[in-house]
């Protein structure tokens, strides 16, 4: 399907938009050793066949800097809710009483800060591929528009640039993201 040249463009930054925005979110998950409920505020699990963020379907405190509680609205699903938390392997074991789910942030020592850093590069290099995803699908759109002459060439080449240029950039906001938390997680 051919589409116009802002059309090619506005799609392609939602994309790419989308990618860093997933990376923000991941990122936020990653604890450099204080507890925040945004470390599991994210984590989907299965809730009757529907994949729920945690953040529905219970309360979430930090009670000191090393704790996150989390008191499921349905008790039952304490043990999926569990399961959850231990998948989605950010670093803590969760423990649960049926009512209450507790999870300790465990002491940041040398080892752990190396492994998250390892995670951390792992997510954003994911992201890069979205954004070569998203950079692909925009050339394809555009060669797509100039073969049935919805484009010019001179449009077409454009906007090949402009794709470019957006991939640039938002690269660029992935390693910069990247080498911030990277510091925050080596901090002492």
């Amino acid at each position: 399907m051919s589409r116009d040249y802002e059309t090619i463009m506005l799609e392609t930054e939602e994309a790419m938009d989308k990618v860093v925005k997933h990376l923000h979110d991941e990122f936020v998950g990653i604890s450099a050793g204080k507890a925040s409920p945004a470390m599991v505020e994210n984590i989907k699990f299965d809730y009757y066949g529907s994949p729920t963020p945690l953040k529905q379907a219970a309360t979430i405190n930090t009670p000191d800097a090393a704790t996150i509680t989390l008191k499921p609205f349905d008790a039952s699903q304490a043990k999926s809710i569990t399961k959850a938390i231990l998948e989605a392997n950010i670093g803590l074991t969760p423990s649960d009483d049926g009512k209450v789910i507790i999870c300790r942030i465990p002491p940041m020592t040398q080892e752990n800060r190396e492994r998250l850093v390892k995670q951390l590069k792992e997510i954003a290099e994911k992201s890069k591929v979205g954004i070569r995803n998203a950079r692909h699908e925009g050339i394809k759109h555009a060669d797509a528009s100039l073969k049935e002459s919805v484009l010019t060439e001179d449009d077409h080449r454009q906007a090949k640039e402009e794709i470019q240029k957006l991939t640039d950039k938002h690269n660029k906001d992935i390693d910069d993201t990247l080498d911030k938390k990277t510091k925050d997680v080596m901090k002492v």
